[in-house]
């Protein structure tokens, strides 16, 4: 699954992104009350978002912390982010060649944001280019993080696939995740969601770069609750795990500091 750790390192950005509108508390129908066009689609998320999520959970998360990490030849590589989905700002933590940098910045407008490296603000065109670096790991990251809590997003679109039993003997119910042209950064990718129809978790997805790529599967394992919802850790490929979170927190409220420039 060599695949996997390039598209991954290499920020193959997820389709979904911050096309959502998040900058505000949420008015509309719960999350799990979302009509899809396929009703066999509305009943399975309606019944993962409970799974997932009890008593309108995600509607309800509005911080998240999380650090992304990958294991690669030559060690793991991980990033550190804080989100608030509410007022739509995030920081971003990770290392680079020449240093560590830290980039806090609005999710639709990151060119708007302040970045620094080793603690110095950097400005003009580099700051610029370091912001958008960083905005496309937050949409990347995020994406490997909250992909089944995103199907009613804007631009998305969802199909109904059926049964498929695997290799052992394990039947699942298939979901499509597709994008609209206008969607995101790479509307070109492709999901399969692969939901346990005991637990009603997606508990596997296949990732399709485009209509003609093979599909890069991935298990979602070690849910574990987290505040108001339940996350998954580890993404698993060939019996070993390549994307792995290390670090999770969910909240209701956002703590004091989360979104401090680095001290100096």
């Amino acid at each position: 699954m060599r695949t996997l750790i390039v598209l991954a390192v290499s920020l193959l950005l997820v389709a979904c992104g911050e096309r959502t509108p998040e900058s505000a508390v949420p008015e509309e129908a719960a999350t799990r009350d979302h009509q899809f066009d396929d009703p066999e689609v509305t009943r399975i998320h309606a019944r993962m978002i409970d799974a997932m999520a009890p008593d309108d959970g995600w509607d309800r998360t509005r911080y998240l912390e999380f650090d992304w990490g990958v294991n690669r030849e030559g060690g793991a590589l991980v990033r550190s982010h804080r989100w608030d989905r509410f007022d739509g700002m995030a920081r971003y933590e990770a290392p680079s060649n020449d240093g560590i940098v830290v980039a806090i910045f609005p999710t639709d407008a990151p060119e708007e944001g302040r970045v620094w490296v080793n603690g110095e603000e950097l400005s003009g065109e580099e700051a610029r280019e370091r912001l958008a670096a960083a905005h496309r790991a937050h949409i990347n990251d995020a994406y490997w993080l909250l992909m089944p809590y995103k199907w009613s997003d804007p631009g998305v679109q969802t199909r109904y696939l059926g049964t498929e039993t695997d290799d052992d003997g394990t039947e699942w119910e298939v979901v499509e995740l597709s994008f609209q042209q206008d969607t995101g950064l790479t509307p070109q990718n492709m999901y399969h969601a692969f939901i346990n129809p005991e637990t009603g978790m997606m508990e596997r997805w296949h990732f399709i770069s485009n209509p003609d790529a093979d599909p890069s599967p991935s298990d979602w394992t070690q849910w574990t609750r987290v505040g108001p919802i339940s996350l998954a850790r580890d993404r698993v490929a060939d019996g070993e795990v390549r994307i792995f979170f290390s670090q999770l927190d969910a909240r209701e409220d956002v703590p004091e500091g989360a979104f401090d420039p680095p001290v100096e």
